[in-house]
């Protein structure tokens, strides 16, 4: 399965209000933004897999309508490109929904403190009672591999979801924005010399 060339990002409407975080994943500072009317609602770091996951305030990680997601994975700089990253990434939204699924490869923005990166969207029309589509970007760090993503639910599709642009570049955009910092030493949050507090 590939992904197919298709969007590219253009100037993208504000999204509001957004909130800045750094968060130490695998030696490395990982600096992203979500809306700010979202909240961190599960943390987990297992075996060398990192992921933390934000939803809107009244939701949570059982029940969504829309999330952010960082995850790490410890190791893997060394062994597996972005683009394979991502390959497994859309893979495993394919076997969810192999009759109503959508893959797209966006332009990949520059990222800062990466050695290189990759943006995509896929969707799934169908996976039950429900559809559900995510822009992601997947970034090469010194030894992990860093993905950053926003997903969102919606009524079951009887066909492939076609991505609204007004609707995901804005956030493809927004994921963007992410970046890695080494970490200074002695420094703690707010971690000054990469969020710029």
């Amino acid at each position: 399965m590939r992904l197919a060339l298709a969007l590219t990002l253009i100037a993208a409407p504000a999204l509001g209000d957004v909130l800045t975080h750094v968060t130490p994943i695998y030696g490395q500072l990982v600096v992203f933004q979500t809306p700010a009317d979202f909240k961190a609602d599960y943390e987990s770091e297992r075996q060398g897999s990192y992921i933390l996951e934000f939803v809107p305030r009244r939701e949570s990680v059982a029940d969504w309508s829309q999330m952010v997601t960082v995850t790490g994975a410890e190791g893997l700089a060394a062994r597996l490109t972005v683009e394979a990253f991502a390959e497994r990434l859309a893979a495993g939204y394919q076997a969810a929904c192999p009759q109503t699924f959508a893959a797209l490869r966006l332009d990949t923005p520059a990222i800062p403190g990466a050695a290189s990166a990759f943006a995509g969207y896929v969707g799934c029309g169908s996976t039950g009672a429900q559809s559900e589509a995510m822009v992601f970007v997947i970034v090469q760090g010194r030894t992990a591999i860093y993905s950053l993503q926003w997903a969102e639910r919606g009524p079951a599709l009887t066909q492939a979801p076609d991505p609204d642009p007004s609707l995901w570049l804005p956030r493809a955009a927004a994921l963007g924005l992410m970046r890695l910092c080494d970490p200074v030493a002695g420094e703690g949050a707010p971690y000054p010399s990469c969020s710029g507090t």
